[in-house]
């Protein structure tokens, strides 16, 4: 029997997210770009509703393309937000577009505002017990105070810290995870 994250089993798409994507340093940044997007779209919900919406997401926004996003206007905003595939919240859209517009003028920052602070390297809090992201919030201000001075939009601290464990900047798999160790050694 493998072991995962207690959170892993809560659903089949949260099973093969965390094996497959959940802390493995991703350093692509139309990749990052992605994963900021679905953690935009998971305020307030559960990440398990977000990927029973990825893939109507995915289609909608061409698999969150920064040059298609930034190229959108208001009309397709408005389009978007009638559109029953993806998670309809006005506001969130809005951010994705405008984020995409920022990041569409060097990618290469979206990167280095997401490595720069932790020199390129994944941190591990070598977890026994599930985080709460409010123990990081000091860790996590330099990275919002980033992104908020880059012109990104719904940059909080919460979404910051689960961006940060979704594209690996820190391993928080459990030490008990299987997936622990895969993820560290991808750094």
């Amino acid at each position: 029997m493998v072991k995962r994250c207690p959170w892993a089993t809560n659903s089949p798409e949260l099973l093969v997210y965390h094996d497959t994507v959940w802390g493995r340093p991703e350093k692509d940044p139309q990749k990052l770009f992605k994963a900021l997007c679905l953690e935009i779209m998971q305020a307030g919900l559960t990440f398990s509703t977000v990927l029973k919406f990825e893939d109507g997401m995915d289609a909608v926004f061409r698999n969150f393309s920064i040059e298609f996003l930034a190229g959108c206007n208001q009309k397709d905003l408005e389009a978007f937000c009638n559109d029953k595939r993806i998670i309809r919240n006005h506001a969130k859209v809005a951010a994705i577009i405008a984020n995409a517009k920022v990041v569409q003028t060097d990618p290469s920052a979206l990167l280095d505002a997401t490595w720069g602070p932790v020199n390129y390297v994944q941190m591990d809090h070598l977890l026994t017990e599930p985080p709460k992201a409010v123990k990081y919030k000091n860790f996590t201000e330099k990275f919002v105070k980033e992104f908020k001075e880059m012109g990104l939009k719904r940059m909080g601290p919460i979404t910051v810290y689960s961006y940060l464990q979704a594209v690996g900047v820190v391993n928080d798999h459990l030490v008990t995870c299987e997936f622990h160790e895969e993820s560290a050694l991808t750094n």
